[in-house]
């Protein structure tokens, strides 16, 4: 029975996330990000935006990890916690910095709607208090863009 219980925690402790890494990783991919949009504006070539949609969309999927991990971590009221909200915050702040940039130069290169449909997508995923000074950085690049032209 002790055995069964010992495999069961080690079990659980490999599957367990590694929240201080996902903080890193984040870190890292809001840093990759900034110098593929830096090359984004320098060359705007095909490869490079396909480059740095890849990124958003790595940034995207570690920010719905972390947010699942968070939740669970609150549900269980897990010893975790506090790294998870870290890692969640971290992941949300990279992914909109990057964001930002990325869609600045897409609005430079006329690509507006683009732009205004990727501002709407993030205002929609960042919806948690820790992120109100992100969410009024990207309102206030969504109202520059001004009104969404209206359809026929």
């Amino acid at each position: 029975m002790i055995g069964l219980f010992l495999l069961v925690l080690a079990a659980c402790a490999l599957t367990a996330p590694n929240y201080r890494a996902l903080t890193k990783q984040s870190a890292a991919r809001g840093a990759v990000c900034a110098q593929a949009v830096a090359r984004f504006a320098a060359a705007p070539g095909g490869e490079t935006r396909q480059d740095i949609l890849g990124q958003l969309k790595e940034l995207n999927a570690a920010l719905i990890e972390t947010a699942e991990y968070e939740k669970e971590a609150r549900r269980t009221n897990s010893v975790d916690l506090i790294d998870a909200n870290h890692a969640f915050l971290e992941t949300g702040r990279a992914w909109a910095n990057c964001s930002l940039k990325y869609n600045k130069v897409l609005v430079a290169i006329g690509d507006r709607d683009v732009a205004r449909h990727n501002y709407m997508g993030l205002l929609a995923r960042l919806e948690g208090p820790q992120f109100g000074a992100e969410r009024r950085r990207i309102q206030a690049a969504l109202d520059e863009l001004g009104p969404a032209p209206s359809l026929p």
